[in-house]
């Protein structure tokens, strides 16, 4: 539990100190979830209080950046929920990067990288790399940074492992990393065709001509009004028939997307934008 509590005020101050000196705006990202950020970052930092992070913001340039790195939150591991990586492996990505001339993946949320690994050394396995163009963006530098580096949390290999394992049973995810230091490491070299770009928190920056979106697990962090937001970038820069896979969980069925979307794979939250 955090020892520091924020009330809605100091809350709004702190979104207000962001909004004015890095015209940035969280307001409408989920406010449980925000504001549970907060406390956390003010107690990494050893602030006392809202208004210290106020003043943080304000005085020190360069901890925005550590704020934005913050406040995404590492939620993956290696080809989580495997079921959708045996689909993509088996039925799904082979036969239309084969028929496409130009096969655009788009990553909205790079966040901790695991997902992004997962898919290279997917693509690899099956010897579809050189064929997609992969084009992966956050919110935070610092993050990208990372993924690029290729580092990953440790506490996650055994669960890494084991997923790997459900996928290819004849082989080992550590001819994709190395463990040096006590640091993990996996083959950055995988990523040297990936096309990194920076966001701002409304994600208002997409590429075109995309053929397959990667954002999965991402809606908990976002009020509805956002969420559609996105849906909506999405959805224009996907090119007909293009596909957007979420969270295993999540669904967009509030949304309009009768009017856009179907829902072509249910159990692995596929859904397929419609040609008219």
């Amino acid at each position: 539990m955090n020892e520091y509590e924020l009330g809605i005020v100091d809350t709004r101050n702190i979104l207000k100190a962001i909004q004015v000196h890095y015209n940035s705006d969280f307001r409408n990202y989920a406010l449980t979830f925000f504001k549970r950020r907060l406390e956390y970052i003010i107690k990494r930092y050893n602030l006392k209080s809202a208004d210290n992070l106020v003043e943080k913001l304000t005085n020190d340039g360069s901890f925005f950046q550590l704020f934005l790195k913050e406040i995404c939150v590492e939620n993956t591991e290696m080809f989580r929920d495997p079921s959708l990586w045996r689909f993509l492996m088996d039925d799904f990505l082979t036969p239309l990067i084969q028929k496409s001339t130009s096969y655009k993946i788009w990553f909205p949320e790079v966040s901790s990288g695991e997902e992004l690994y997962s898919l290279v050394i997917l693509l690899t396995e099956l010897n579809l790399q050189d064929y997609v163009e992969i084009h992966a963006s956050s919110i935070s530098e610092n993050r990208m940074d990372k993924v690029k580096q290729g580092i990953f949390d440790l506490s996650k290999m055994e669960v890494n492992r084991a997923n790997f394992k459900r996928i290819f049973r004849d082989k080992e995810l550590d001819e994709y990393c190395t463990i040096e230091n006590g640091e993990g490491y996996l083959n950055s070299s995988l990523l040297g065709n990936i096309r990194f770009f920076s966001q701002n928190a409304n994600f208002d920056r997409s590429p075109g001509g995309v053929k397959l979106i990667m954002w999965r697990n991402q809606m908990l962090y976002y009020n509805q009004i956002l969420e559609e937001r996105l849906l909506k970038t999405m959805n224009s820069c996907l090119v007909p028939g293009g596909h957007l896979i979420i969270g295993l969980n999540e669904r967009i069925d509030y949304w309009n997307s009768d009017k856009d979307f179907v829902l072509v794979g249910e159990n692995d939250s596929v859904y397929k934008k419609k040609l008219s």
